[in-house]
């Protein structure tokens, strides 16, 4: 039996208020818009690899951090084959006697819901789930770790660029190298993997709030809670890659990042309880297309002010 890693890549809507999200949103959270996997023989090496980029149907416009994190553009898409074709070329590149693998349930559960709503009638293998298995070996069965964390720990070198992440079948490939260092990969078969039902965002897009005892506004926009938010939908740790940029008086906004989800517009407010304390109040909600356009241009406005005071001193 060969074991055939797994990576996926989709797609989502470019407004939560788009026609094409208010159409198929409730039966079609993300469309995929690439397959990628390595097939590995019995002793774990890598012997081939599949790669199919998707056009999408229905979310036919690339979302911006989508392109950004992936690196593919709207005109890779536009030639690229529909969903159930790339599925079938998949199917008959896997062969026969196979297992697949994937790292953590989202893939199955994105590939679930597209296979669903498209009516594809192609059959797939069992999944098995790497992910569970590394936390199971490293004693950290409740930690799912991510994959670049694991690579670290399994003290395996990225090649990010010539091979970056979030390419299908770059992440294929390094979640077969970290399988294949572990004491016993057939322990893999021990955690089958089953797709979960994905939740209608519009259930879910109410902001995420809480309000923070804080020393000071400085410390408190480079502490933990402002840096890594909740994502408002799946609760997972969040970054703000760029940090914040004031708005009014106290308050302040970014950008943050959940590799599920998307992007989150975060907004920080500060003041005093009744006690006199300083506090701060962090609200986060799914970022509409005019929110990332915004704090981009804070962003730049505050970096040409900074410009021109260090060409003024």
């Amino acid at each position: 039996m060969q074991y055939i890693v797994l990576d996926l890549e989709w797609n989502q809507p470019i407004s939560y208020h788009s026609p094409a999200y208010k159409s198929v949103g409730g039966k079609l959270l993300f469309e995929l818009i690439q397959i990628g996997a390595v097939k590995m023989n019995e002793r774990f090496q890598v012997v081939d690899s599949f790669s199919q980029l998707i056009q999408p149907q229905h979310y036919v416009r690339l979302h911006p951090r989508i392109s950004r994190i992936t690196h593919i553009t709207q005109d890779d898409l536009a030639d690229a084959p529909a969903f159930n074709e790339a599925v079938e070329a998949f199917a008959q590149w896997c062969g026969e006697d196979y297992a697949l693998l994937t790292w953590g349930c989202d893939d199955i559960s994105v590939l679930n819901q597209n296979m669903t709503f498209f009516q594809c009638e192609t059959q797939l293998g069992k999944f098995y789930d790497a992910q569970r298995l590394f936390g199971e070996i490293t004693g950290n069965s409740k930690e799912r770790k991510g994959l670049k964390a694991a690579m670290e720990q399994m003290e395996i070198v990225p090649d990010e660029e010539g091979m970056p992440f979030h390419n299908a079948v770059n992440d294929a490939y390094y979640t077969a190298l970290v399988f294949a260092k572990m004491p016993d990969p057939n322990k893999v078969l021990e955690y089958p993997l089953a797709p979960r039902k994905l939740q209608h965002l519009d259930r879910a897009r109410r902001e995420c709030t809480a309000i923070l005892r804080v020393r000071s506004i400085k410390d408190a926009l480079k502490s933990a809670a402002a840096m890594n938010p909740p994502c408002p939908i799946c609760g997972k740790r969040m970054e703000v890659p760029e940090g914040y940029v004031l708005q009014r008086n106290e308050q302040y906004m970014a950008l943050a990042d959940c590799p599920q989800h998307g992007l989150a517009f975060v907004k920080l407010a500060f003041g005093k309880n009744d006690e006199g304390k300083r506090i701060m109040t962090r609200a986060a909600s799914l970022a509409e297309e005019q929110n990332a356009a915004y704090v981009h241009t804070k962003h730049l406005q505050w970096a040409q002010k900074i410009a021109a005071q260090q060409e003024n001193e």
